[in-house]
């Protein structure tokens, strides 16, 4: 069948019409439209605004699910959050990406409690020794950082809850000139934080 342009557009043009009609309807035609104070008809597109997490009672959980994941620290909880340290010089081969397990099994500890908190935004930062271009460093760190939100976010975390970012080099927490620091210095934090 050969439908001329001008018939095959006035037809995409009411199609679309429709659709937009449709989506655009908010109640029932026996139903009045729907208010914002009522929780049922609200839009799906608007977020509820979740709880605001528990950090004390959070931070108990991330340690006691770490305990058995070896060099996991947990900082301190106060009112904006808290920080979660994991090294990473057995978590990732030299120069990859690539999570490895003694990584892979301390962020499985970490999902599920992650996961059910609605009101937490992860941002994931990843950091390497001074070994190397600083260009090169930096690219890994933020390499590195996005395979661990990937990571987690296989594991059920939202999507936007995840951030991730590197800082390279830039923050060692010790001096890079032994191995023992290098490998202190290598790590991935997960900064905990409401969402907003």
């Amino acid at each position: 069948m050969n439908i001329s342009a001008s018939l095959r557009s006035t037809l995409l043009a009411l199609g679309a019409a429709l659709l937009v009609q449709a989506c655009a309807t908010t109640g029932t035609p026996d139903a009045p439209a729907a208010v914002a104070d009522d929780p049922i008809h609200l839009h799906a597109l608007v977020r509820q605004t979740a709880p605001a997490p528990d950090w004390p009672v959070l931070r108990q959980a991330m340690d006691e699910a770490t305990r058995s994941a070896p060099g996991v620290t947990i900082g301190a909880a106060d009112a904006q959050g808290f920080r979660i340290e994991i090294p990473v010089s057995d978590g990732f081969t030299s120069g990859s990406t690539v999570i490895r397990p003694p990584l892979a099994a301390a962020l499985d500890a970490i999902a599920p409690l992650l996961a059910a908190e609605p009101g937490v935004a992860v941002k994931v930062i990843g950091h390497t020794d001074s070994q190397g271009s600083e260009m090169v460093n930096l690219r890994l760190s933020i390499e590195r950082a996005e395979a661990v939100a990937a990571h987690l976010a296989e594991r059920g975390i939202a999507l936007d809850h995840l951030s991730a970012d590197g800082r390279g080099e830039a923050d060692p927490l010790t001096s890079n000139a032994t191995e023992e620091g290098r490998a202190r210095n290598r790590r991935v934090e997960l900064l905990l934080r409401e969402m907003r």
